[in-house]
């Protein structure tokens, strides 16, 4: 089907289907995510169609079944005439490799590289190039931006593999005002090239492959103000012996997007995603190793690789802490009792933080390490993260392995010490006698004055109370990562409970949840939580029950224990598609056995995927009733009262929890940009 019919007959149901109608004005990229469209029409429909421009589109497309009367009516052929040319041009993201001498002729995706041998590796936005290596024809979603926005492209390698040339793999491309795509920072200039017109279009970057034959890998990642925008992987063939592409039977160079935070990004969604500070990717490598990619500001950008069983080690050493400080040991919650009842208890809480402060500082050691086969550069990262920012950590769906990034420790330590020759920071100290607001001290706005002592533990030197963390997955099979949740009044919950009787909290914490004025909805089984959420339009979806896992399949219980409980699969098969508010979820699992990050995964893809929420909240360890009191109400009333970001407001909960001397606000996980906010 042509592109401008595609575009009829959206614009068709748009004029009969009311609800489909108030969808799409709302949120069209949501309300299009189900329908099979080419790209040039969905960029067309979510670019140039709105409420206030609908009329005259329509009459555009549809002349003689005008909205608007015109007096004598033009020919559709007339009216028509000029839409293909007032669509946005074509920005398909081509990719591929070239001889080093002959540079504008794109080698065959058929024929392998050689071993050893220097080539150029060229990126290009715009119609398709004949000869690009992508496997599928994927926009750049740069729609609607701010006038000359300019995006960085950077290439990482793999260990091995690929060869890059170090201040030769990060390139800039701007955002021309009719459209189209222009270099603006080039990383080689080919001789054969001066004065080419090519040049203004399409980066270079110099390559070189391994000695070793088969396959070899690099990554390509598009970044806009520090947030990771697509990533694709690049995997070509090297083999000693050229055989002529003829022969080829499948493509030997080829490119795949495999991580895609929007497809059509506009000027709205980009300011509300904020500036970051620093993105970080984490992926599997496929060989046994996982893979670190970092890019922040001033084009910082470097990456690491550790080992599955050294990562794993890592992630198992910093959850340890967290349950050591719940309840007493590092193995999994089997019933133990809650360590942090009762009275403010200053012993206790220097002992697990001094705890976290080690394990965490190993962890970002050992990631620092091997950052720094540049060792300014490890330095740099340090200095470039000091004052309080916001942090995008990117999660694919299918990661098996999630980072507690929150628990990172990156002030100067010394980890060899006993733990009785550390102590926690005076500065810190002072604020909570003076029960003082902790983000607005100089300690966690980067002005620590104990920064450098290594046997002082100041909690700012957490990435999760330093800064804004968002862990956002990918959106190839759903509709773009929100930046705004809309509501017209008051903000509105939809509350699902569970009604275990030995919940003792759960009625003060909804009636101190109605206390601050929301929009209220309510369910206490899992017949009516289907039910609600079928119809809810409220700006938050808050579980506050009990999880687990039945077999490998994650599962929630609401209403009494014994009764039938919510998977993923009830999602879909109960139709359950959020078009007209796609609301934030907030899990709060209180004594789920063996729901770890990795299984749970599969839950918030799937809040995601199949019911378009705008994120979701989880935590990184089973949690008690008062940790999951203290941080949502904050949380929540940060969010939907003071209108703050859920960055802000997750780091303003686990600030709020820290000054009445709980540090456990850091098992929280925000799957979701970071710069969500509410608007109306």
């Amino acid at each position: 089907m042509d592109w401008l019919d595609e575009v009829k007959r959206i614009l068709k149901r748009i004029a009969e289907d009311e609800t489909f109608r108030d969808a799409f004005f709302r949120d069209p990229e949501a309300a299009l995510a189900d329908e099979e469209l080419s790209d040039r029409a969905r960029r067309y429909l979510t670019g140039r169609v709105n409420e206030a421009n609908f009329a005259d589109e329509f009459d555009r497309f549809f002349p003689q079944e005008a909205m608007i009367d015109r007096g004598s009516k033009p020919s559709e052929d007339s009216t028509t005439k000029g839409i293909d040319d007032a669509a946005p041009p074509e920005r398909i993201v081509s990719t591929g490799f070239a001889d080093e001498t002959q540079p504008a002729q794109p080698l065959s995706a058929a024929d392998p590289l050689t071993p050893d041998t220097g080539y150029l590796f060229w990126f290009e936005v715009g119609e398709r190039v004949e000869g690009s290596i992508e496997t599928a024809d994927v926009e750049l979603p740069i729609d609607q931006l701010p006038p000359e926005a300019r995006l960085h492209v950077a290439l990482f390698s793999f260990a091995g593999e690929l060869i890059l040339i170090p201040g030769a793999d990060v390139g800039q491309i701007k955002i021309q005002p009719d459209g189209t795509v222009q270099v603006t920072q080039p990383v080689v200039q080919p001789a054969a090239l001066l004065g080419d017109e090519l040049l203004t279009r399409r980066l270079f970057f110099p390559v070189r492959t391994a000695t070793k034959t088969g396959p070899q890998r690099m990554r390509c990642n598009i970044y806009y103000q520090q947030t990771l925008v697509q990533s694709r992987l690049v995997t070509v063939e090297v083999e000693a012996a050229v055989i002529p592409s003829v022969t080829q039977s499948a493509a030997a160079l080829r490119s795949e997007v495999d991580y895609t935070l929007s497809r059509t990004l506009n000027g709205r969604q980009l300011e509300g995603m904020g500036h970051n500070l620093l993105s970080v990717m984490l992926n599997d490598n496929g060989n046994g190793t996982h893979g670190f990619r970092f890019f922040g500001e001033k084009e910082f950008k470097n990456d690491a690789a550790m080992g599955e069983g050294e990562l794993a080690d890592l992630i198992a050493s910093a959850r340890g802490a967290l349950r050591k400080a719940a309840w007493g040991d590092e193995n999994e919650y089997n019933g133990q009792p809650y360590r942090y009842f009762g009275p403010f208890n200053q012993d206790r809480l220097t002992d697990d933080l001094v705890r976290f402060a080690i394990r965490g500082y190993r962890f970002y050691d050992a990631l620092i390490n091997k950052l720094a086969g540049d060792a300014d550069k490890a330095w740099d990262l340090a200095d470039m993260m000091v004052k309080p920012g916001q942090v995008q950590i990117a999660t694919k769906e299918s990661a098996n392995m999630l980072v507690p990034a929150a628990m990172f420790y990156d002030y100067p330590l010394d980890d060899g010490l006993p733990n009785s020759d550390y102590s926690l920071c005076p500065g810190f100290l002072a604020a909570l006698k003076q029960n003082a607001p902790l983000e607005e001290t100089d300690c966690f706005q980067g002005n620590c004055p104990s920064h450098g002592q290594t046997n002082v533990v100041c909690p700012s030197g957490f990435w999760g109370y330093r800064h804004s963390l968002g862990l956002p997955i990918s959106v190839s099979t759903g509709p773009d990562a929100p930046t705004t949740i809309p509501l017209q009044g008051n903000a509105k919950i939809a509350v699902n409970v569970s009604t275990d009787p030995n919940f003792k909290q759960r009625p003060l914490h909804e009636q101190n949840l109605k206390k601050m004025g929301l929009g209220w909805e309510y369910a206490d089984d899992r017949d009516k939580t289907v039910a609600l959420m079928k119809k809810t339009e409220s700006q938050v979806v808050y579980f506050y029950c009990h999880g687990g896992l039945s077999g490998t399949t994650p599962f929630l219980s609401v209403g009494l224990p014994s009764g039938p409980r919510l998977t993923r699969a009830n999602l879909r098969s109960e139709r359950i598609r959020w078009q007209k508010i796609r609301p934030l979820v907030f899990i709060n699992g209180c004594h789920t056995t063996a729901l770890t990050p990795e299984h749970a995964i599969d839950f918030v893809s799937g809040f995601v995927e199949v019911s378009h929420a705008a994120g979701v909240i989880g935590t990184e360890i089973t949690i008690y009733e008062p940790i999951a009191v203290a941080f949502a109400e904050t949380c929540l009333y940060r969010f939907m009262i003071k209108r703050e970001t859920i960055g802000e407001a997750v780091r303003g909960a686990r600030l709020k929890m820290l000054q009445d001397g709980n540090p456990l606000g850091l098992v929280y996980i925000p799957y979701v940009m970071a710069g969500l906010k509410l608007t109306g």
